[in-house]
């Protein structure tokens, strides 16, 4: 192990916490600050190729921990059946576009420069760009106390688009390990083996969800039970690990996600604990909290690395423009459509797609996955697209970080559903629910004011 291990995580903590502060009084979001740290920390020294590598089960940690709290998300009672099942056609609409978008716009650059595997290339990316970020997105609706048909919408389908986006890309990586290398592998094995991956996810993270649900439901206090739940998580993603490991020495190209079987995992556990135990999740983020920051800390690194390092630094700035822009149209006009097909309200269907631009700890820790992945392959222009790709998602969530939560605010404010000074929220859209209610509440108002009247009569 470097001998300066404890030197880099502690620095790493500490300017990561000096980076988000400052940047937080602008109104930054603390990711963007995390990532600057680790730029410093690279261009100084002190975060070198080595010290990333002893630091790597920091990626598998971080992505388990902020899995479990997008499932925690993604349980919402206030959702009815036929609302998720719109909500989740309008995902599997913008995210495809996402994803041909993208893939599109980066195969054409990249077949331009004659860059080779530029398919399998763009595909990846095409992947990657399906993401979005909840923790941004959810710092502007919960600071700003936002409340309406877009917000109760929100972070549903920023949970769903990551789902989505875990899922694309593990076919991704399965189809373009397959194009480096067609005879090792059938398509079949191509098409199959992805899907048995994502089944063992849910499978796992139905298990260890069941497992965890017996002490949680049986202790008052649930606080008592957070080592409990913290060592879960890890042992669900270190048996995920194992297994990975297993699976790569058969040569399979099975891959089981420790993203999305925590996602399971933590969608289990909110939706059937008891409600009255929900003090937790709060706690257990500020715990994971240091976690995430070093792997930010790391992605931000590893980006300096790359680019002060790499022979193709232009071919990852104009990537990224066009990832960029390509990702931002698709977003917002394929959840526009996407809404318009389902026919709601029309609040969401104009401001919905503003909501979802940011992007960060899931798309970098795909992007992680994938690097790791095509850095271990024996051909170079395998370990090229991995750098590739870290590279581009890296510089694009930068940029992303700071657009992406003044595009929520600001599509919120014009949604009507940002109060100013925490003012009541009054829908724009009123629906016939909203009517039948309120005359049910106007009719109970009414019933208690005649209930008064009669008895100050009678007296």
């Amino acid at each position: 192990m470097d001998q300066f291990f404890l030197l880099t995580i502690g620095a790493a903590l500490v300017l990561a916490y000096i980076g988000a502060f400052i940047l937080k009084k602008a109104g930054i979001p603390q990711t963007l600050g995390f990532m600057i740290a680790g730029v410093v920390l690279a261009l100084i020294g002190i975060l070198t190729e080595l010290s990333i590598e002893n630091l790597k089960f920091f990626v598998a940690l971080a992505l388990g921990l902020i899995g479990y709290n997008i499932g925690h998300e993604l349980s919402n009672p206030n959702l009815t059946r036929e609302r998720i099942r719109r909500l989740l056609l309008i995902v599997i609409i913008e995210a495809s576009a996402a994803f041909a978008v993208v893939a599109f716009l980066t195969f054409m650059i990249l077949s331009f420069v004659g860059f080779s595997y530029a398919l399998p290339t763009a595909i990846l990316f095409g992947a990657v760009a399906s993401a979005t970020a909840p923790a941004a997105t959810a710092d502007v609706v919960w600071e700003c106390e936002c409340e309406g048909p877009v917000t109760s919408s929100l972070m549903f389908v920023l949970a769903a688009d990551d789902i989505v986006a875990v899922i694309l890309t593990n076919s991704a990586i399965a189809f373009a390990l397959w194009v480096f290398v067609p005879g090792s592998l059938s398509f079949n094995a191509v098409l199959f083996e992805p899907v048995i991956g994502i089944i063992g996810s849910v499978v796992l993270g139905v298990v260890f969800g069941f497992i965890f649900l017996y002490p949680v439901n049986s202790e008052k206090d649930r606080g008592k039970l957070l080592e409990l739940e913290i060592g879960m998580v890890i042992l669900l993603i270190g048996v995920i690990e194992v297994l990975n490991g297993y699976f790569a020495s058969l040569g399979l190209l099975i891959q089981i996600s420790d993203i999305f079987a925590a996602m399971v995992f933590g969608y289990l556990v909110r939706s059937r604990i008891d409600h009255d135990k929900e003090q937790v999740p709060k706690l257990l983020e500020r715990v994971m909290s240091p976690i995430v920051m070093i792997f930010f800390v790391m992605v931000g690194g590893k980006m300096a690395l790359i680019l002060t390092t790499s022979d193709t630094l232009l071919l990852i700035v104009l990537t990224a423009a066009l990832y960029l822009g390509g990702r931002t149209i698709a977003k917002y006009f394929g959840t526009a459509i996407g809404s318009r097909i389902v026919n709601e309200v029309p609040a969401i269907q104009k401001y919905l797609g503003g909501c979802l631009l940011c992007q960060a700890g899931v798309a970098l820790g795909l992007s992680f996955i994938i690097e790791e992945t095509f850095l271990a392959h024996p051909m170079v222009e395998a370990q090229i697209i991995g750098l590739l790709i870290l590279g581009v998602v890296a510089l694009s969530t930068m940029i992303l970080e700071m657009v992406g939560p003044m595009a929520v605010k600001m599509s919120l404010r014009a949604a009507g559903e940002l109060p100013d000074n925490h003012a009541t929220f009054e829908p724009h859209d009123i629906t016939l629910v909203d009517i039948a209610d309120n005359n049910a509440s106007s009719a109970s108002e009414d019933e208690d004011l005649n209930s008064v009247t009669d008895d100050e009569n009678e007296n």
